[in-house]
This record gives structure tokens, C-alpha cells and sequence, in this order.
């Protein structure tokens, strides 16, 4: 199996590190690896020898990346294990794989054994009057790795500025993902009319996710005000409505382009969002990739703790979906004072601690400490 040659490969690149690194005349086929004859340190199986390894052989790994299933052809060989999507966690590969390491490491994992578990997450909500002030530079030095940009940049500024800026971002290591407001952009819409969902609504907002899940460069769509305005008890199947606009927007944008990340964002109560906001975590938690509970403890007139708390519960109530906090960077709506960088990035930490997989701040621009200070 091809992914099984890429860990011959990389086994193949430790023993020869130390004996000649300027081999470039390996066998696929042919070469084997005698376990009992060399001595394997796990400690020394690491991102940069086995990138160093590939890059030394090239012209093997092209051809056997053009092998790869379709459903991963988005990704390199290297990327698929640093991606960890679902569905090459539990696909036969990944299976295979696991069963092919040496019994003397089968403590870890295949992802484990070459120290590529995924990258936390760190990232910004970016308003389009916002964009031209992101220094990617910056951004990326000090650890960031996602951005949300707001849709209406593209109205702002046009695809093409849109698409060029995507690119910079992507060249400096930062996915993109094109942040849509659905049910508030400007005024509120009601997911239901008379008790049955939306469709007319729900299928412009779906097709404007299509389109934007087509475009090259962007890594990801995420979902923001999917929900109601803290009424949605009101309202017959308030909560499934959401619901179906979710399965179905997650369908679309996966149709369009399977390596997306979808995400959404949701309001952090734990014990009545689906009374008030027709926000139901465990099922949303079955279609995205990512949710977001918008942490921001100022408006909840909460402490730190409460962060570690919800993020603990979300991740349990979550279903198969990341969790992702949302982090604001003032003390609160009331109160647009800046809340010190050094707090926010341990709030971020407890967030890790909680068992999410990332951290995101609103916004970029509004707390300068931050946009300047590492956050890993």
C-alpha cells in the first residue's frame, strides 16, 4: 500500500541519517528495512528528518503522490498525517498503518511515532475593513496559523484582491476560512417561517458557501450567527431548523470541496442554548468539523475557570466535532477596554487544557498588545 511505503520510507530515513544523507538512489520496491539489525530512538523520529528525507528523494514521493486516493488528493503524502482529518483517522489506511509498527513502539500510534499529532490551532476573526492592516509577518512568527475573514470583503474589495490576499496569508502558513454571517447581517432572519425551515434563505446562504468553498486558496467556511436571537422558544422547530441548515450547508461545502474545515460558532451556555438560541451542540457537533463556544467571559461576568469548565463540557457534548474557543480581546461588550495579552493567552491555555484543539480572537485590530505577542 502506498502509505505503507511512505513508512518504510521514513523508517528507511533514520537509518541512514548518519551514513549518508546525499543517498538519492533508493528502490521503492526493493529497499527493505531489517528491524532487528538497527536501533530506532523514537525520541529522534522528528518532523525535520523525515521532511529533510523527503526532500531528498523527491522524485519518488511526486510519483507517489499522484497515486494517492482521491479523497485525499488534496493533501501530500506528509500532510495527510499532519492534517488528521476524520476521515484518514478512521479510513483503512490509517488502520494499516498503525498495524505495521514495531511491536517495540506499539504504545504509539503511527502519528505518535513520528511526533506528528496536529498543530494547535491559534488564529483571528478579521472584519474586511480590517484586512490590508493584517501583517502576515507578524502573525505568522508569533504563532498564528487560521484566520476568518469576513465575507464581505469580497464585496468590499472584489474576488480577485480577495483571492491575491488568500494567497499571501497561505504563503506565510495561515489557512484562510471565509467567516459568514447567516441569520444576523445587519437584521435579524428567523430560520422558520410558520414552522417549517427557511429553504428559500437556506439555499442563497448555500450557494454563497459553494461558491466560496470553489475558490483556490481558501482552507475553510465558517458559520457565525447560526442561531436566533435568544427567542427561539418561540418558534416551532426553531431548533431543528438550525440544525437542517447546518447538515445541509456541511453537505454543500463538502460536495464542493471535501478538504474543507467547516465550523460553527455558538453562544457558550451549556444548560439552555437550545431553548433560547435553537443551539443544539451534540447534533451540530455530527456535520462540522469545528465548533466554536464564544468564551467571552466579560459578558458573563465570569473568571478564568469558567473557560477550562465550558471547554471541558463542549468537548463531551460535541459529538466527533473539534473544539475550537473563541476568545474575546476586551473586557467585555460594555466594556471595549483591552484585556492584558498575557491573560488572554492563558485563558487561550486553559482552552488546551479543557481538551480544544484551538484558540480564536475577536478580533484582529482591537487589542494591539496581542496582535504583537507570541501566543505559543
Amino acid at each position: 500500500m502506498l502509505l505503507t511505503l511512505f513508512f518504510i520510507f521514513s523508517i528507511t530515513a533514520v537509518s541512514s541519517v548518519d551514513t549518508d544523507l546525499s543517498d538519492n538512489n533508493h528502490d521503492a520496491n526493493n529497499r527493505g528495512v531489517n528491524y532487528g539489525m538497527q536501533e530506532i530512538n523514537h525520541h529522534q523520529l522528528n518532523n525535520n528528518l523525515i521532511m529533510h528525507f523527503i526532500s531528498k528523494n523527491n522524485n519518488i514521493f511526486e510519483h507517489l503522490n499522484n497515486q494517492i486516493p482521491k479523497e485525499f488528493r488534496n493533501y501530500t503524502m506528509f500532510e495527510s498525517f499532519n492534517n488528521l482529518h476524520k476521515e484518514f483517522r478512521n479510513s483503512d489506511i490509517y488502520r494499516s498503518l498503525n498495524d505495521s509498527i514495531p511491536k517495540e513502539f506499539k504504545n504509539f500510534d503511527i502519528l505518535e511515532f513520528f511526533h506528528l499529532k496536529p498543530e494547535q490551532k491559534y488564529g483571528y476573526w478579521v472584519l474586511s475593513e480590517d484586512m490590508h492592516n493584517v501583517n502576515f509577518d507578524e502573525l505568522s512568527d508569533n504563532g498564528v496559523n487560521v484566520i476568518f475573514l469576513n465575507s464581505y470583503a469580497f464585496t468590499q474589495y472584489g474576488q480577485r484582491e480577495v483571492l491575491d490576499w488568500i494567497k499571501d496569508a497561505n504563503n506565510h502558513g495561515i489557512e484562510v476560512h471565509i467567516w459568514m454571517q447567516i441569520f444576523y447581517t445587519g437584521n435579524w432572519i428567523q430560520p422558520v417561517k410558520n414552522g417549517v425551515p427557511d429553504n428559500q434563505y437556506f439555499n442563497y446562504k448555500i450557494d454563497e458557501a459553494r461558491h466560496y468553498a470553489s475558490l483556490d486558496g481558501v482552507s475553510g467556511i465558517q458559520m457565525d450567527y447560526i442561531r436566533f436571537d435568544g427567542d427561539a422558544y418561540k418558534f416551532k422547530n426553531g431548533t431543528f431548523a438550525v440544525n437542517e441548515f447546518v447538515k445541509n450547508f456541511t453537505k454543500a461545502v463538502k460536495d464542493e470541496n471535501p478538504s474543507l474545515t467547516v465550523s460553527a460558532t455558538v453562544m457558550p451556555e451549556t444548560d439552555n442554548a437550545a431553548y433560547f438560541y435553537g443551539q443544539d451542540a451534540h447534533t451540530m457537533g455530527k456535520y462540522v468539523d469545528v465548533i466554536i463556544p464564544m468564551m467571552y467571559k466579560g459578558n458573563y461576568e465570569e473568571n478564568s475557570s469558567w473557560i477550562l469548565n465550558t471547554t471541558q463540557w463542549y468537548v463531551n457534548n460535541s459529538g466527533n466535532a473539534e473544539i475550537w474557543v473563541g476568545l474575546q480581546t476586551y473586557r467585555s461588550d460594555d466594556n471595549v477596554t483591552n484585556t492584558p495579552a498575557d491573560e488572554l493567552i492563558k485563558d487561550g491555555q486553559l482552552g488546551f487544557d479543557g481538551g480544544g484543539k484551538g484558540v480564536i480572537y475577536f478580533r484582529y485590530g482591537m487589542n494591539q498588545e496581542l496582535d504583537k505577542k507570541k501566543l505559543n
